[in-house]
């Protein structure tokens, strides 16, 4: 999360890490084109609203993990954190559905790290 989440007292997390937040731009970009997605076919075209999310999703992605390259380090250590020693990472954001947020897209990163 690019922002501290309301609610949550930072004495009850370990570590917030925002560099793995998407940039505000692409949260921006992320929350305009889907909620134009969803007014224009979520209603009407439900297969063509599928269709339509899965060509953003794919967008989205690509931009992500682009701006993910230069936090290799980060991603790295924090594989090397759950893989080496047994941490548990909990990834938070505000995004309703897991499948389309960046969570997910983290989460693989760090799963397919190399080892250091």
């Amino acid at each position: 999360m690019r922002r501290y989440p309301r609610g949550i007292a930072k004495s009850r997390s370990h570590a917030w890490v925002p560099q793995l937040a998407p940039t505000l731009p692409l949260v921006h970009w992320y929350h305009d084109n889907k909620r134009a997605i969803e007014a224009r076919w979520q209603s009407g075209d439900p297969a063509r609203f599928e269709r339509e999310i899965a060509k953003f999703w794919k967008t989205y992605t690509r931009r992500y993990l682009s701006e993910m390259r230069g936090q290799r380090s980060l991603i790295e250590l924090l594989a090397s954190l759950q893989r080496d020693f047994g941490v548990t990472l909990t990834l938070l954001c505000a995004c309703p559905d897991h499948r389309i947020c960046h969570r997910s897209l983290l989460a693989r990163l760090i799963h397919d790290a190399p080892p250091r």
